[in-house]
């Protein structure tokens, strides 16, 4: 785990929730196990266009995003929104797909970044169509 992600974790602890914070801690330090595993590739022929970005969104990003308090990324969104807007990305319905790519790529607040290698720009660009999908395209 990097010096960086201690950093923002330690921080982090001092904050609204321990438990969170450790939940946080498990799922970062889970991530370096699923690190050489690329994630699932897309049927050639399914009906379900998202299938690709949901299977990467099961790998990466579920663990800290799944609807709950348990989850750390979801308990931080619900804890800064506080009901003004829903805690769990899979709801929102202004999640422009660039974003996705920046925040993946680029990391926020407690969010490590991931490396190409770890999710390849391919799968990013499934993931931030999932994600984006409830977003009107202007």
């Amino acid at each position: 785990m990097s010096a960086s992600i201690t950093r923002h974790i330690v921080r982090w602890i001092a904050g609204p929730s321990l438990a969170a914070a450790f939940a946080l801690l498990a799922a970062v330090s889970a991530r370096s196990a699923y690190a050489a595993e690329p994630a699932a590739a897309a049927e050639p022929a399914t009906s379900d266009p998202f299938a690709q970005g949901k299977a990467v969104y099961a790998k990466w990003c579920a663990a800290c995003h799944d609807p709950g308090v348990r989850y750390p990324g979801t308990h931080a969104l619900e804890a800064k929104y506080q009901g003004k807007r829903p805690a769990v990305i899979l709801e929102w319905t202004d999640l422009p797909a660039d974003y996705v790519r920046y925040i993946v790529r680029h990391g926020v607040s407690v969010m490590p970044h991931f490396r190409k290698t770890e999710i390849t720009d391919a799968e990013l660009d499934a993931l931030a169509a999932y994600l984006s999908r409830n977003t009107p395209r202007s």
